[in-house]
């Protein structure tokens, strides 16, 4: 099972393994996971890899990246 949060410093969507103590953001933050409010939870990696994605671009129309050429 995989938890799905949220940063409290940068605001980035996350997800971690359930039985672990801590994840780090690419901010910096080191994240307590008994602390987190838990957004949703997954089965499996790929779920929680959606839903992650899925909540980053709520309400936006662009993804961060830009087309070659």
């Amino acid at each position: 099972m995989y938890l799905v949060f949220r940063c409290s410093k940068c605001g980035r969507h996350l997800y971690a393994e359930e039985g672990c103590g801590t994840r780090t953001c690419p901010c910096g933050k080191k994240i307590n996971l008994k602390k987190v409010n838990v957004l949703s939870r997954a089965e499996d990696e790929r779920e929680a890899g959606d839903r992650v994605r899925s909540l980053q671009m709520a309400g936006k129309e662009m993804t961060g990246f830009s087309r070659a050429g």
